[in-house]
């Protein structure tokens, strides 16, 4: 690889984002003015709800509360903690949406006719899904409490029900979507590389450019990173939005938030040249990334809704959006104070992502004009 002709396609097409007003405002600013208007807009059924079980009693009736909380299915017992630390450690990684703790006189203080406290312990980090669980779990319980009671019971309620959010107490439905909605934002990106590789093939510079011993690795390299450097421009300042404009708290480390950020920028403009190597119309390369990418992001990846894990095909298409993975790392990082080991998982899923297309580019990159 030529240091030089790196350099060339590098000092190009900074130079060709920086006089294209529209290509850079496209990549600086539009980010942040979406991530406004979708806060705003997108404030609001869940599928299957993970819960993470601290049963201190181990006793008949602890486990027939379980059983019949579960019966339905839109229950299911995940994680099995032994103590607050580990129900906290299974919420940071994601495997629970909601732990629930029974005191170790459950059973005892039930039979004797006297209430009894029971622990729901939420993921506050996506308010909007949460307060529909915790609806239907008030729901279950009201009913799954009329069912234990014991005939002749002086109280007709005698589970008392504590609830309490981890990560957003207030359950400020703000908080845990402008975080999510990052990733979304951040998408215009891809679509600005791909306007950019299918106007050189309309405008007629690619066949200049075949011209040159211009090479596949430099000519990928000399396009991804100008736009993985004016992402994370574009990123600071959405971060920057969230935390002064949205009072959104960043717990996490912002260094370790950017090393993220750099990595999806890499996975999804790694997919969006691939696509566009096949594609010689901006028109067509435009509606290809808002249909294959910007749309799926809103309701495929968790950011309204969780991941309908129902379905095999949605989680598929879900686990093939660069989108699905950082949805988690930005919550995980701006509420849970995640570091780098609990979203190991996300980050070799996003360099998978992005270095797969990129070797198939290479492999797809041709020197000629059709």
């Amino acid at each position: 690889m030529s240091i030089h002709r790196l350099w060339a396609i590098l000092r190009k097409e900074f130079r060709h984002i920086w006089r294209d007003k529209r290509t850079l405002f496209l990549v600086t600013l539009s980010p942040a003015i979406m991530l406004v208007t979708f806060s705003y807009l997108f404030g609001m059924e869940v599928t299957r709800v993970r819960l993470g079980v601290w049963d201190q009693d181990q006793s008949a009736l602890s486990r027939r509360f379980i059983a019949s909380l579960t019966a339905d299915g839109k229950f299911a017992v995940t994680a099995t903690p032994g103590d607050y630390n580990a129900l906290r450690e299974a919420m940071m990684r994601g495997d629970i949406n909601l732990g629930i703790v029974i005191p170790p006189d459950f059973e005892q203080k039930i039979i004797a006719g006297e209430r009894s406290p029971l622990q729901a312990i939420a993921d506050g980090s996506d308010a909007i899904s949460l307060s529909r669980i915790l609806a239907r779990f008030r729901q279950r319980t009201a009913e799954i409490d009329r069912q234990l009671s014991p005939a002749g019971a002086a109280l007709s309620s005698p589970i008392v029900l504590q609830a309490q959010a981890w990560y957003n107490r207030d359950l400020d439905s703000m908080i845990a979507m402008v975080p999510g909605l990052i990733p979304v934002v951040l998408i215009l990106h891809s679509l600005a590389i791909a306007l950019a590789i299918t106007r050189e093939k309309e405008l007629g510079s690619f066949e200049t450019l075949v011209a040159t011993p211009i090479r596949a690795l430099e000519y990928i390299i000399g396009k991804l990173l100008p736009y993985i450097a004016y992402g994370l421009v574009s990123a600071v300042i959405a971060i920057l939005l969230a935390l002064i404009w949205f009072g959104v708290p960043l717990r996490g480390s912002l260094f370790t938030l950017m090393a993220f950020t750099a990595l999806y920028l890499f996975a999804s403009l790694c997919q969006s040249l691939l696509i566009c190597s096949f594609l010689s119309s901006q028109g067509t390369a435009m509606r290809i990334i808002l249909l294959l990418f910007f749309i799926p992001s809103f309701f495929l990846t968790g950011v309204i809704l969780p991941v309908d894990t129902r379905s095999v095909m949605s989680q598929v298409v879900s686990s093939l959006l660069p989108a699905t993975h950082f949805v988690v790392v930005t919550r995980g990082i701006f509420l849970k104070a995640s570091g780098i080991a609990p979203l190991l998982e996300q980050g070799l899923a996003l360099f998978a992502l992005g270095i797969v297309p990129f070797g198939l580019c290479l492999l797809t990159f041709r020197k000629q004009v059709d």
